[in-house]
């Protein structure tokens, strides 16, 4: 059954009433690799993304195709599966076939510095350079603190949003006949 969508809110700042599941049978799925390019600094580094597409379908209403990058995902075709879906992605997999679950919510999901913030290191960088070796000690001190704060503020949403995930999943296998 696929519940109404809740209001769009990034994943930082999901709220319970936000996640929305979507339950069927897995029809198809297909694995693609697809490599992408060399490195940028020419060291000849190359990666490797796999993509896993899951098309549910529920028992009325239409097939939704679901897209997975380099995550193990624990079904295939006829498993029962449930889809807990928020900020316009997959949060998670149920697999009540395999009675397996999947968060897949990852601290990479939640950036560290945005453009603004990089942009304004960059004027920074260049004005304590223009300045003199006193004022890129500063800027080294201050950035190595300013770093910290964020990663800990963003090790902090990933947790709650991890914890938040978690419960969602636990509310769903404790109530499979809903799904």
């Amino acid at each position: 059954m696929d519940s109404h969508p809740p209001p769009m809110r990034p994943l930082h700042k999901l709220l319970p009433g936000d996640i929305s599941t979507f339950s069927g049978e897995v029809v198809e799925t297909d694995h693609v690799e697809e490599v992408t390019g060399q490195m940028m600094n020419g060291s000849g580094s190359t990666w490797t993304d796999v993509h896993r597409e899951l098309w549910i379908r529920p028992q009325q209403g239409p097939e939704r195709r679901f897209m997975f990058t380099n995550m193990a995902v624990p079904a295939r075709k006829g498993h029962r599966v449930t889809v807990l879906i928020g900020a316009g992605r997959p949060l998670a997999i149920v697999n009540f076939t395999t009675e397996q679950y999947v968060n897949l919510v990852t601290p990479r999901d939640f950036e560290l510095f945005n453009v603004a913030e990089a942009f304004a290191f960059a004027v920074l960088l260049v004005g304590a350079g223009l300045t003199g070796p006193t004022a890129l000690l500063a800027l080294t001190g201050v950035t190595g603190g300013y770093a910290l704060m964020k990663w800990l503020l963003r090790q902090q949403r990933y947790r709650e949003t991890e914890r938040l995930v978690e419960t969602e999943i636990q509310q769903t296998v404790a109530a499979p006949s809903t799904h």
